[in-house]
């Protein structure tokens, strides 16, 4: 695959960092060395990201916890984006409707996990979608509190930020917002505490098909429990596949796994390939018709549902969806997991095992101070990982592209096996 080069000579990774720290996102600059290296994005392609000055080679295996599902710069997104913009496409007008809004949307309930999923709502990224989701809730039942997970996350502005109640990651208190339209679950899976807490004054119930924190996969009984008490109890169940989705369990959707109806689901991130943001929430039509089509202005975004963005979301979505692919990701996932198991039985005082979902991959460790050692360990050997955990089982996260290959699964394992080999020789 021939690219542009990129044209960074009179800049080096340490000086973007300085100038971040100086002048921008200290906080940012910080994290990105707290991983060993200075180590700034040059070029970049399927897997792989080489540092701007192209002495540094890495195997993304955070893919910005799923944007690049698909790899970087996938070929056939690519040519998608690049035809839409060749056909002399822009972002239209949000005021004059497309086609390839109604195309997108009637892809998307085509392969939704559920048959009532049959509308959408597209935006440009996932906490958008959340923030619709959420505000559709409120309408449906006239209630205004949100029940979300502590340890999940779904986005850092709006509606999506009330639900993030993470001490790592939430900032609701950083930014004093309202608490009075959150509550939290403490244990994923608690379907005790979840009866307890799906009371009457729920508008909504968001979740993922995953501990956010930890990647290990929700249990059947705890989402049959949550579509129950939702529907008891009046509340909208929404399923948030925005890591989930779009083939990374080896399925289309992770809800396929459980056979899930909710009432609402969010897809992202990957759907923009990594090259153009573009998001989704799908619901019943009963959702959409009362809050969408019962108001002149119900939505409106400038950007959001644009041509460009649905012709690539249809690209991501018809690559994804293919058999051959789906058969791909199960297969690869397993190679992985077994020779991730090797290295762990090498080390047993130190890994513990591997828990996997399709390409959602934890190594356990003995040991949490372990962990983020073996995770700047693990970039100095080339493999750039999703993140630590920061709560009980303490485990390293791998989130690899989904066109990872069977010598690119040999290489992460044998990264782990130098890795480790550093902190237990």
């Amino acid at each position: 695959m021939s690219h542009a080069t990129l044209d960074h000579s009179s800049r080096s990774s340490a000086d973007i960092l300085d100038q971040f720290v100086e002048r921008s996102w200290r906080a940012n600059a910080a994290r990105q060395r707290a991983k060993g290296v200075d180590f700034v994005i040059g070029r970049r392609d399927g897997v792989y990201l080489w540092d701007i000055e192209g002495k540094r080679r890495i195997i993304d295996c955070g893919t910005g916890g799923g944007v690049h599902s698909l790899g970087h710069r996938h070929p056939e997104v690519l040519a998608a984006l690049r035809k839409a913009l060749d056909d002399g496409r822009d972002t239209g007008l949000w005021s004059v409707p497309n086609a390839e809004y109604l195309e997108l949307q009637d892809l998307l309930a085509s392969l939704a996990p559920s048959r009532s999923l049959s509308r959408s709502v597209i935006t440009l990224c996932s906490t958008l979608s959340v923030d619709i989701a959420t505000m559709f809730a409120f309408r449906m039942t006239g209630r205004q509190k949100a029940l979300a997970y502590r340890h999940g996350y779904h986005g850092h502005s709006g509606f999506a930020a009330l639900v993030t109640g993470s001490p790592e990651e939430g900032i609701v208190g950083h930014y004093n917002l309202p608490t009075e339209h959150s509550r939290f679950l403490e244990q994923y899976g608690d379907v005790e505490e979840l009866d307890r807490l799906l009371r009457d004054d729920i508008a909504a119930f968001i979740v993922e098909p995953i501990d956010y924190e930890t990647f290990r996969p929700a249990t059947q009984s705890f989402l049959d429990a949550a579509t129950r008490l939702c529907r008891e109890r009046g509340i909208v169940f929404i399923i948030d596949e925005t890591r989930t989705g779009l083939g990374r369990t080896g399925r289309l959707w992770a809800s396929e796994h459980y056979k899930l109806e909710p009432d609402m689901m969010v897809t992202g991130k990957g759907l923009s390939g990594g090259l153009y943001p573009v998001s989704a929430v799908l619901m019943r039509q009963e959702i959409y018709d009362r809050c969408l089509n019962e108001h002149r202005f119900a939505y409106i975004s400038s950007l959001g549902g644009n041509e460009i963005s649905c012709l690539v979301a249809a690209k991501v979505l018809e690559v994804s969806s293919r058999p051959q692919f789906l058969r791909h990701v199960s297969e690869v996932s397993v190679a992985l997991r077994e020779r991730l198991t090797q290295v762990c039985s090498a080390h047993p005082n130190l890994l513990t095992g591997v828990s996997d979902f399709g390409l959602i991959i934890t190594v356990e460790l003995a040991d949490r101070s372990v962990g983020r050692q073996l995770y700047r360990n693990m970039f100095a050997e080339g493999v750039l990982c999703h993140s630590v955990s920061e709560i009980e089982p303490p485990s390293l996260k791998l989130f690899p592209p989904l066109v990872l290959t069977a010598t690119e699964a040999n290489q992460i394992a044998d990264a782990l096996t130098r890795a480790v080999a550093a902190i237990d020789p």
